[in-house]
Parts: structure tokens; C-alpha cells; sequence
């Protein structure tokens, strides 16, 4: 029986939602290209943020391994920020990005063919998808560990209904850290961010990603060349994974209300749930 909660979504989305074709009945019916762009576009969203979007917390639903391939990734991509990091969050032109990627034929629509190419890019763990040429970082295994928040089954696997609501709580988020962004920059006050402003947005968003990497740098390189060597990465690596371990730890210890050490599934629920919230108002976890 579908939860209360996943019917409620299902009729808002339906008549909410501006992703795309969305068909609605008794059963509703998600049009898959507007799902897969939207899902895509989440990702290099998340990514692309000088935040987390919920990840400290999901590391609550990770196993060692997977704590391990997220540990790596981090690690590896830690390096020099791009000139052109730092952009204010704007969903629909990125997800406009992702489907041009894809739209071999220039139609403006992903036919069956174009779409089974975006669908196996979203599988992150075997490919390097070609949308995340539209993105400085792609952190794709962070974005697995959000997904699973949004796993309302436990199925291990994302239903069009799931898919559907982590595509709008990332499109809602965007929304918010646009409108922060607009608080911060619009400067003649007229409600938009001409491109001077959003020039200013961004250099203060790349500004705090490049303090970040300098912190990193300040620890890590032993040598003073500017940059992580070989060497230098193999301990970043191990301190990400201790640090990734204790932040698991944290979770855990949080949301393990009958204090068993271990999350069951009401208590997996709950922290879903804070994190699904976090995101969709635009909030990094405590």
C-alpha cells in the first residue's frame, strides 16, 4: 500500500511540478525525460554547491565501502578552483544544459534513444556520465549516498514517485540559495540579478571554495609546492575516512533513539526525513 505521505507528493508534483510533461490519474504517471534531466540536473547542482546539500548527514545510511569510494572521490578531486566555479544555482538553465547534452538530433527533446543515454549516465557507478562536462566537480557517489534518503521503501532502488520528489526538493533548494543569493547581490534592488550582480555572487561563492582549498593545502602540503603530490593525497584520503567514521558515528548516535548502536528502519525514517528537509530549505546539517 503506497504511504499517505507518497500519495500527497504524488498529487502535488502532479499539478506543481514544471519539470516537464507530467501525466496524472488515478496512478500517477511521471514522464521519464523530465525525470531523468531533473535527476541529472540535482546532481551537478549539489555538486556544483560550496555545501554538502545533505551529505554529512547521509553518510548514515553508508557502509564502510561506500564511505571508502566517497573518501577517494573527494579526495581525488580536491585541487586549484576553477575560474568559473561558484555560479548562482539556477536549475531550469542547467537542466536546459543537460538536455542539449543529450538532444544529438537538435529537436529540443530527448527521443528513445537520446534518453536510454542520459538513463545509463545516472547510474554514477560505472560511467563517467557526459553531463558532468557541465559541472567544475561532479561528486557522484555524495549524490548516491543523498539518493538513498529519498529510498522511501528501502528498495535500494529510486521509484518515478521517489525520483520525482528528490528532483523538486533540488529544484526548490536551488530556488532558496538563488533567492539568498538575490538577498546578498541585488544591489539596485530590483529583484534580479543583472550580470554584474551575479558576477559578485559568484566571486564570493568561488572566494569561500578557494579558502576551503587553502585550509587543505595549509595541512597537507608538506613540500610548499602549492600543490597535493601523490603522497600528500594518500593522507588526505586517510583522514577523510576517519572523519567520514566519526560523522557516521554522530548520525547514528542522533537518530538511535533506542540506543541499540544500530538504525532501524523507523529511525533510517527519521533521518531520511531531516535530510529531505535540509535540502529542500536550502540548510547545511548541524
Amino acid at each position: 500500500m503506497m504511504p499517505v505521505r507518497s500519495r500527497m507528493l504524488g498529487a502535488v508534483l502532479c499539478s506543481s511540478l514544471v519539470l516537464g510533461s507530467v501525466g496524472c490519474g488515478d496512478e500517477a504517471s511521471f514522464d521519464e525525460e523530465s525525470l531523468a534531466l531533473g535527476e541529472a540536473t540535482a546532481a551537478l547542482s549539489s555538486s556544483e554547491e560550496p555545501g554538502e546539500a545533505g551529505a554529512e548527514e547521509s553518510v548514515g545510511f553508508a557502509s564502510d565501502a561506500e564511505l571508502m569510494t566517497t573518501v577517494e572521490e573527494d579526495a581525488d578531486a580536491t585541487g586549484p578552483v576553477p575560474e568559473g566555479a561558484g555560479a548562482v544555482c539556477d536549475f531550469g538553465a542547467k537542466r536546459s544544459e543537460v538536455r542539449d547534452a543529450y538532444d544529438a538530433d537538435g529537436d529540443g527533446r530527448l527521443n528513445r534513444s537520446e534518453l536510454a543515454e542520459l538513463k545509463k549516465d545516472l547510474d554514477l557507478t560505472r560511467v563517467r556520465p557526459r553531463f558532468a562536462r557541465l559541472a567544475w566537480r561532479l561528486r557522484a557517489n555524495a549524490f548516491l549516498l543523498i539518493r538513498w534518503a529519498f529510498d522511501e521503501d528501502g528498495d535500494r532502488r529510486l521509484s518515478d514517485e521517489e525520483r520525482a520528489a528528490l528532483v523538486a526538493a533540488f529544484e526548490q533548494r536551488c530556488t532558496r540559495l538563488h533567492q539568498q543569493a538575490l538577498d546578498a547581490f541585488d544591489a539596485d534592488g530590483n529583484g534580479l540579478l543583472d550580470t554584474a550582480e551575479r558576477e559578485a555572487a559568484r566571486q564570493a561563492a568561488r572566494a569561500r571554495l578557494v579558502a576551503k582549498y587553502q585550509e587543505v593545502l595549509a595541512q597537507y602540503d608538506r613540500n610548499g609546492n602549492g600543490s597535493l603530490e601523490a603522497a600528500e593525497r594518500v593522507q588526505l584520503r586517510a583522514d577523510g575516512l576517519a572523519q567520514a567514521r566519526e560523522r557516521r558515528a554522530a548520525v547514528i548516535a542522533r537518530y538511535d533513539t533506542d540506543g541499540d548502536g544500530v538504525l532501524s528502519a523507523g529511525e533510517k525514517d527519521a533521518l531520511a526525513a531531516a535530510i529531505r528537509q535540509r535540502i529542500e530549505e536550502g540548510r547545511q546539517a548541524p
